[in-house]
């Protein structure tokens, strides 16, 4: 009896893992495309404004709008907490843990930024393009030297007013909690002379698994901490 009942169940099981495991690899489709298609329709307006008002805030005009749509196109719900008022300019501190960290931070920031990206980003097609055409700040790792001027020209950006995201595990987490953090934000932070402050996002792996090519509905938290004095 035992076997005639549990085959059943099993094979239910199976079945309704399957449709899961179908269900979320359609809905990661579904999620990129809509990237994609925002990404396509409001990039010429961010690199045409750009032209003529280069700068945080025309950036952050274009993103927070492209970010919600992504967001809502996406059905994720974004929960936001800000532990204390937010100075200008500072240097945002952020774990990175996917793909879903740029429109979840687009979306919550309080304040006008730019994000830090390694230089490598600018051959990416189209969307290094379009980077280098806004006011994104690009930090060359390829030596020692370059390294210090690419700290340099940022710490200046940042002093004239232009706060800055930047993700000091130097590359993705994924699933694996917190990588080690580097030392080049916080160099930054000390040369500009601005406060650093802590941001955590929370639940970007539940709604996407970039590796796995998984998707799905959900929410995302996004907490500042309180700004750190340099």
């Amino acid at each position: 009896m035992a076997t005639a009942t549990t085959a059943p169940t099993r094979a239910h099981g199976v079945r309704t893992g399957i449709r899961r495991t179908l269900g979320t690899r359609l809905y990661f489709v579904w999620a990129v495309t809509v990237a994609a298609f925002f990404v396509m329709t409001m990039s010429p307006g961010v690199v045409i404004h750009s032209a003529f008002r280069p700068g945080a805030k025309t950036f952050r005009a274009w993103m927070r709008p492209w970010a919600r749509l992504v967001l809502a196109g996406m059905g994720v719900r974004l929960d936001v907490e800000q532990r204390a008022p937010c100075p200008e300019p500072v240097v945002f501190a952020v774990n990175h843990q996917n793909g879903m960290d740029i429109p979840a931070l687009s979306a919550a920031l309080p304040v006008p930024f730019v994000f830090g990206a390694k230089k490598g980003l600018q051959r990416w097609p189209f969307v290094g393009w379009v980077l280098s055409r806004t006011a994104c700040l690009f930090i060359d790792r390829s030596g020692p030297k370059k390294a210090l001027q690419s700290l340099k020209d940022a710490a200046e950006r940042i002093r004239s007013g232009a706060s800055v995201v930047l993700f000091p595990e130097g590359g993705r987490s994924w699933r694996h909690g917190l990588l080690p953090f580097m030392r080049g934000p916080f160099v930054l932070a000390v040369e500009a002379g601005v406060p650093v402050v802590p941001v955590a996002l929370v639940g970007n792996t539940g709604v996407m698994d970039e590796q796995g090519r998984l998707a799905r509905p959900g929410r995302v938290r996004v907490v500042l901490g309180e700004p750190i004095p340099t």
